[in-house]
């Protein structure tokens, strides 16, 4: 069972990857829009995890992903989680690439605030609750989950974790699927991230959770995404995948996407929505 995400950031949060986007009439939505059409072209089911901004600022090139057929829509935080003033500062001075997101998530009210946010404009925008949500970076704290979990989210993908095939309940009521794949954006050579970047990164990796600090040049990645899918589907697993359609088309243009994508087309997908069926 493959369950495909790909997360979605406004432009106006400025990611470090952004800058990599060559033309300048093209954007991070333009770019997901592209990615879809090959998701629909192998029918594969995705959720695409997306910040609210995305939806109030972009909503006319977004259109196209919130209406097919074969995307659900998951909640991304609102904001993206914005760096701080001194964050951002301190990268122009410098010059240096910087985490895209703040290192926490904010007091309890802050994000309340930046929940309902998110719920009424996926409402707003698409006719429907949304019901399944990834934070920006996979930054959560205490208050995280239960305002989610009141605010009506019902599943959760937060989590790295190489050996949980399958998905659980959490102390809260809400439903975990774990991303149990090797993701990309940490994992693979594209963008900022050079082997050099990658190296200095390591002296102070922040992951603990994460199954590896190593990088990959993208096709060395596709490998290792096919064998760890192939171990769970053969475990009877969910394979919770996250690519991101910006680091896919900047990586290589999309090509071990493609490749991939036909390799997912073997199995049956699923939603996020739907990994409650295979606890």
């Amino acid at each position: 069972m493959i369950c495909l995400t790909g997360d979605i950031h406004h432009g106006s949060l400025k990611i470090n990857e952004h800058a990599y986007i060559s033309d300048p009439g093209d954007s991070e939505v333009k770019i997901a829009v592209r990615y879809l059409r090959l998701v629909e072209e192998f029918g594969l089911k995705v959720t695409f995890y997306v910040t609210g901004r995305t939806l109030l600022e972009e909503w006319p090139d977004f259109r196209p992903i919130a209406r097919s057929p074969l995307v659900e829509i998951g909640g991304h935080t609102f904001s993206g989680l914005p760096r701080s003033v001194f964050s951002r500062l301190r990268g122009r001075i410098t010059g240096a690439p910087t985490v895209s997101h703040a290192a926490t998530p904010g007091g309890y009210h802050r994000q309340m605030r930046d929940t309902r946010r998110m719920m009424a404009i996926a409402q707003r925008r698409t006719g429907h609750p949304i019901e399944s949500w990834r934070s920006h970076g996979l930054v959560t704290d205490a208050h995280t989950y239960p305002i989610l979990k009141r605010a009506g989210i019902r599943f959760i993908s937060d989590e790295l974790n190489w050996d949980k095939a399958r998905p659980e309940r959490t102390g809260q009521g809400l439903i975990s699927h774990p991303i149990n794949v090797i993701m990309d954006h940490d994992h693979i050579y594209h963008a900022h991230r050079t082997v050099a970047y990658v190296e200095r990164q390591k002296t102070h990796w922040g992951f603990a959770s994460d199954p590896t600090r190593e990088s990959y040049p993208i096709e060395q990645w596709a490998d290792i995404v096919e064998q760890q899918v192939e171990m769970i589907e053969n475990a009877g697993g969910v394979a919770t995948v996250l690519m991101h359609p910006l680091c896919m088309y900047i990586a290589d243009r999309f090509r071990s996407a493609r490749r991939l994508l036909e390799f997912f087309s073997r199995y049956r997908s699923i939603w996020a929505r739907e990994t409650g069926g295979y606890l």
